[in-house]
């Protein structure tokens, strides 16, 4: 019998994965032996994954003739360009900065496919705020005010934004084609071989069984992951298509299970060690060490998970809710076997913590050692398919983080070459009258507008150009104003109305979206209230003695637990009124803030509130008696 003849789209579909694995193994390849010179590691990162889409796209049985046609232009001219920008990269720099006509031609195809990109795969909001400013590019000559500058021709547009390190090509860029990617790897590593579901078998184990423990769950194994993941939505659907239904199953509603499961997983963007890929475009943009960043948001971040967990638990305890069935538990003695996946992330933190090595190295060293481990255990073994995952799911990962960088680039670029920042920070620091706290709120808005549907490194690198130099002129500390933005930044994924994460958590729960996230805001109340506190009082950072951190971190957890019983108006065993929440309120603020006065107030109201609610108790119950 003859051989049977492949279709071109399966022949086609073979290509791309030879090219996406081409693509996965280039970058582990230049972790370990350096990064191609000059532009050619940010320009083959972004060139080839874009041409991965687009042939992704035009292999798709529903496209139209005319879609397909479009995507077989754009992946020609993403190559074209970035060919172009590689063979002339080591004579630029002779040019005396002159642009020629094929610069020009060769920019506009890069802008103008990288735009699509963007549209289809981060999203339209990212694209019409990009619009806006390269509208403003153009135009700024004719605005008033502080908008008004001199103007930028198309030459001088193409230099900054496709041949110079100011726009496409700059710091975010690098820092995805460098090493997030090397983290989007090792998350798809260890979601396909059994590590993701090890931590939350883990978390099963320690919080199942009691009261309202599927959420417990979710809380805590939404934490381990999606520190790894860089996308709050990606998290959401990753750990919620199992601790949803599970919630859900012991009685809780699916509005708040959803809620559960949206704020979790939002915060992992800003939870040690990886921290959503974020804590290392920090650690390059205000060259310090990694070790420094993780240190500064840990206790946030754990305080940030602890009381989602109090709130949990008090709403549990509330609505009398159990935990799940002992036959439904994970078995103690299989899980505890496979301790040993949690060493890749312990190794991490030791590796760039204690022995301080270059983000790239220690990515490649946890990738080496997680791919190492699975393979000594049948059920974590890499197979064939589980293979093919692998790459799928790195290029799934990678796709929006490094159109979004290299998007962005066009927002900087815009923002360094027309000097708007500036002016922006000056109009923030007149409209605060320079209090502190005023600019803060500003901030925090402002972020929070232009987090809303923005992939977390997307959202921090614009929030960085345009708000974070306000705050550092203002006196706050550069470290405290770049994880005050990146918060609010992640938050605004469930923060009404554009909450995606909860529009997500609510399409798995079958919910009402608006309402998960309006309960996903409350839960991550706490979340509002920290950057603010970290940011008058760096102690919270971990930036003081051990007394005063260990001191401020007690005082905190108090405080925490006061804000959950204010949001389930619930404390210890009884009812909170009106009156008490708003006590209760009051008091979570007065102990989340470190000084010791303030804490002594908190401690002091909280006892006498015990007090009171124990001596009501026992004169109701001899009362019925």
């Amino acid at each position: 019998m003859g051989e049977t003849k492949k279709s071109p789209a399966s022949l086609l579909s073979k290509a791309i994965f030879i090219l996406s694995l081409f693509y996965v193994l280039f970058h582990i390849y230049t972790a370990a032996f350096g990064v191609v010179s000059g532009v050619g590691q940010k320009a083959l990162h972004i060139g080839i994954i874009m041409v991965i889409y687009y042939l992704r796209e035009f292999v798709k049985p529903d496209r139209s003739q005319l879609a397909r046609a479009w995507d077989l232009i754009a992946c020609i001219g993403v190559t074209a360009s970035i060919a172009y920008l590689i063979k002339i990269d080591a004579t630029y720099a002779l040019r005396a900065g002159i642009t020629y006509t094929s610069d020009v031609i060769f920019g506009l195809i890069l802008i103008i496919t990288l735009l699509d990109c963007t549209r289809r795969i981060v999203g339209t909001s990212l694209c019409i705020v990009i619009s806006a400013f390269i509208l403003y590019a153009f135009t700024g000559q004719y605005l008033p005010s502080f908008l008004k500058y001199g103007g930028m021709s198309l030459k001088r547009f193409i230099s900054v934004m496709y041949l110079g390190t100011d726009g496409i090509f700059g710091t975010a860029l690098y820092s995805s084609a460098a090493f997030i990617v090397l983290f989007i790897i090792l998350g798809a590593v260890m979601q396909e071989t059994g590590v993701g579901a090890f931590f939350t078998d883990l978390a099963t184990l320690g919080f199942g069984k009691y009261c309202g423990g599927p959420a417990k769950v979710a809380v805590v194994a939404s934490g381990f992951f999606g520190s790894i993941s860089g996308s709050a939505i990606a998290n959401v659907i990753s750990t919620g298509t199992f601790t949803i239904p599970m919630m859900k199953e012991v009685g809780f509603d699916k509005d708040y299970a959803g809620a559960v499961e949206a704020a979790a997983s939002t915060g992992g963007q800003f939870m040690p060690p990886v921290m959503g890929a974020t804590a290392f475009l920090i650690a390059e943009i205000l060259n310090i060490s990694y070790y420094e960043i993780v240190k500064a948001a840990a206790i946030p971040a754990i305080l940030y998970y602890v009381g989602i967990l109090f709130t949990v638990h008090l709403n549990a305890k509330k609505n009398n809710l159990k935990g799940i069935d002992p036959e439904k538990m994970p078995n103690k003695k299989a899980v505890l076997s496979k301790v040993y996946l949690a060493l890749p992330l312990i190794a991490l933190l030791v590796m760039m913590g204690y022995f301080r090595m270059t983000v790239s190295r220690a990515g490649l060293y946890t990738i080496a050692m997680t791919i190492l481990l699975v393979e000594l255990s049948s059920d974590t073994r890499i197979t064939w398919d589980s293979f093919q995952r692998i790459i799928h799911g790195s290029i799934n990962g990678v796709l929006p983080v490094a159109v979004a960088c290299a998007a962005v680039g066009i927002i900087t670029g815009v923002v360094m070459a027309t000097g708007i920042a500036f002016r922006l920070s000056s109009i923030l620091l007149d409209l605060s009258h320079g209090i502190t706290w005023v600019l803060l709120v500003l901030t925090m808005v402002a972020s929070l507008i232009m987090g809303m549907g923005m992939p977390t490194t997307a959202a921090y690198m614009v929030l960085v150009v345009l708000v974070v130099p306000a705050l550092v002129d203002l006196g706050v500390q550069p470290l405290a104003a770049h994880l005050f933005v990146l918060y609010f930044g992640v938050i605004s994924n469930i923060t009404p109305p554009v909450a995606l994460a909860a529009y997500a958590a609510a399409g798995l729960s079958k919910g009402n979206p608006n309402k998960t996230g309006f309960i996903a805001f409350k839960l991550a109340l706490s979340g509002f209230i920290l950057p603010f506190m970290f940011v008058y009082n760096n102690v919270l950072m971990m930036q003081g003695s051990f007394l005063e951190i260990l001191r401020s971190f007690c005082s905190a957890l108090l405080g925490v637990y006061c804000l959950s019983c204010m949001v389930e108006r619930y404390f210890v065993r009884w009812k909170a009124s009106i009156p008490e929440a708003i006590i209760l309120m009051a008091t979570a603020i007065l102990l989340i803030d470190p000084g010791l006065v303030t804490d002594l107030i908190g401690l002091a109201i909280v006892i006498v509130l015990y007090v009171v609610h124990t001596a009501l108790s026992k004169r109701n119950s001899a009362a019925a008696n």
